[in-house]
């Protein structure tokens, strides 16, 4: 911490605390390694640290990761809030707060807040090129880059893949084994490598839809949620949260080919600015903050969050 780089839960934990610094409320960031993030106070500390790292008058400490174990004694209220899913999660145990309504039943849990973005770093592009756009790791077979290519291939569009070279895609068995390299061996496909910063908005925002046939189940969906604020559609398989992020007016959720053909022909009902509203009012990160302030409200006032 500071973020430099992807870092997706890294940087959700940066935005929430300088969302929670405007609006005026102390904040501590403790990590392993940190450096300057702004006025926010940064302190570096180990996990056996932690109890001398957290303020003596901070009222309540918010867990994103190395988590109270069995035993451990902070002095000070807390939230323990899971990213990922874990099966080692108790919620009968402590007050847990998850990123996604599936996320949350999926853990046995009954609290989310759904994560949020600074809106004003997603610029709306109502200009659309005719590429679709796959963005994540080209290595990670979950991420299902081997589906969008033979969307590309059947449906006949061209694809944009960022989140890694083509070669990568000879480094890891499961997709090496799909033959991806070779099926990506025309001019339809044009990998970018990693991106961020300009390079990534672009990306996000020229392109005519953001695919997204994942076949694993994720907590969230950071980059849908950002090709949307960019006023991009989402075309997506209606797997874990998918179905709370994608509505009718941001994009459309498929599993078979005639679902997708339905999909690709609706593209052109969907407004950029629409989109780009939809989005913002569901997932800013004055929303994510105002969520976790109302938890911090309840395990002040005693509430375990049981339920």
């Amino acid at each position: 911490m500071p973020v430099t780089g992807y870092g997706g839960l890294e940087r959700q934990v940066q935005w929430l605390a300088l969302e929670l610094h405007r609006q005026g409320h102390q904040v501590t960031i403790v990590s392993e390694a940190v450096g300057p993030l702004g006025d926010i106070e940064m302190r570096a500390a180990a996990r056996d640290q932690l109890p001398e790292a957290i303020p003596a008058d901070a009222d309540i400490v918010n867990f994103h990761a190395r988590w109270p174990r069995e035993g451990d004694d902070f002095g000070k209220p807390f939230l323990n809030t899971a990213h990922n899913i874990y099966p080692h999660i108790d919620v009968r145990n402590a007050p847990w707060s998850f990123v996604s309504a599936f996320h949350a039943k999926r853990q046995g849990g009954a609290h989310y807040v759904h994560n949020g973005f600074p809106l004003d770093d997603y610029p709306l592009c109502e200009n659309k090129s005719d590429r679709l756009l796959f963005m994540a790791g080209v290595g990670r077979p979950g991420k299902n880059l081997t589906r969008a290519v033979a969307l590309a291939h059947h449906f006949d569009f061209p694809l944009d893949v960022a989140g890694g070279r083509r070669w990568g895609l000879l480094n890891r068995s499961k997709v090496r084994k799909e033959l991806l390299f070779f099926k990506t061996l025309t001019p339809r496909f044009r990998f970018h490598g990693i991106v961020d910063g300009e390079r990534k908005m672009k990306l996000l925002g020229q392109a005519k839809a953001f695919l997204n046939p994942i076949r694993v189940e994720e907590t969230f969906g950071m980059a849908p949620v950002e090709a949307m604020l960019c006023g991009t559609p989402v075309l997506a398989t209606p797997l874990a949260a998918m179905p709370e992020i994608v509505t009718r007016e941001t994009g459309f959720l498929f599993e078979t080919d005639a679902e997708f053909a339905e999909a690709l022909e609706g593209l052109g009902d969907l407004e950029p600015r629409r989109i780009r509203e939809s989005a913002a009012d569901r997932f800013s990160i004055e929303r994510t903050a105002k969520g976790y302030l109302d938890l911090y409200t309840r395990v002040l006032d005693g509430d375990r969050l049981a339920n």
